[in-house]
């Protein structure tokens, strides 16, 4: 009996116990390749939460690398809507996408969402030049609204199960045009819509092979990578037209 009840106290969670959560993915590295068509990862991660307080929710946000973009305004001149003013934003993110077990208004407030970026609406995005606000507003959704057209944007509510457990994942699509660079994978754990884990990784998105050594040479020796563009069409174009005299 005395064994028992010290194994019991043994295992009995401490008073404080803090919730702990860990996450990963199926892979920290993504490779671009010519038939490169877009892939999904396997997001996966176990929580330990303790004492039985209520359920948790699971927030992902992956997001990256920020790039600069420039946006042009519409204007009429002489009756025609010509693009006009460019407003230059530098640091939109390439490639955006949040999964969670349910709808994200159901997790957390409005306020925090926003404080933290989660969701596209809730990107806040600088912009180079002095704008007015209502017109800064139009110009991030038109954006926005650009990126989750491209496929490069998305919201997957539900999209965060848990199969057993304490265990819990997700996929995540990463579309053919994903940019390279690195990702920032962060993971929240969530209950009573308070915050109470989070867990941060990185991800990275890169050409391999012969689409890395061009890569390489079209950014780091321009002029080369050029001329080397011009002599391949002049040789093609010589070789086409000496096979139709041929002919």
């Amino acid at each position: 009996m005395t064994r028992l009840l010290l194994l019991l106290l043994l295992l009995a969670p401490a008073p404080g116990f803090a919730a702990t959560l860990s996450s990963d993915l199926s892979s920290r590295e993504i490779a671009i390749r010519s038939n490169f068509n877009g892939t999904s990862l396997l997001l996966f991660g176990s929580k330990n939460t303790g004492p039985k307080e209520g359920p948790v929710d699971i927030i992902a946000v992956v997001h990256g690398p920020e790039q600069p973009m420039t946006i042009y305004r519409k204007e009429r001149v002489a009756g025609i809507w010509m693009n006009s003013r460019p407003v230059r934003f530098h640091n939109v993110p390439g490639f955006y996408a949040v999964a969670s077990n349910r709808r994200l208004a159901d997790i957390a407030g409005a306020e925090y969402l926003r404080r933290e970026n989660i969701g596209p609406d809730n990107l806040v995005l600088l912009s180079v030049e002095d704008v007015a606000p209502e017109e800064l507003q139009g110009l991030r959704k038109a954006i926005v609204e650009n990126r989750v057209g491209a496929g490069l944007y998305e919201i997957q509510e539900n999209a965060v199960t848990f199969p057993s457990g304490d265990l819990f994942r997700a996929d995540i699509y990463f579309p053919a045009r994903v940019p390279v660079g690195d990702y920032r994978v962060i993971v929240r754990m969530f209950r009573g819509g308070k915050e109470i884990g989070r867990t941060t990784s990185i991800l990275t998105v890169g050409k391999q092979g012969l689409e890395q050594w061009l890569y390489n040479v079209a950014h780091h020796q321009p002029f080369a990578y050029g001329l080397a563009a011009i002599i391949l069409a002049v040789a093609a174009g010589w070789t086409a037209a000496a096979i139709f005299r041929r002919r």
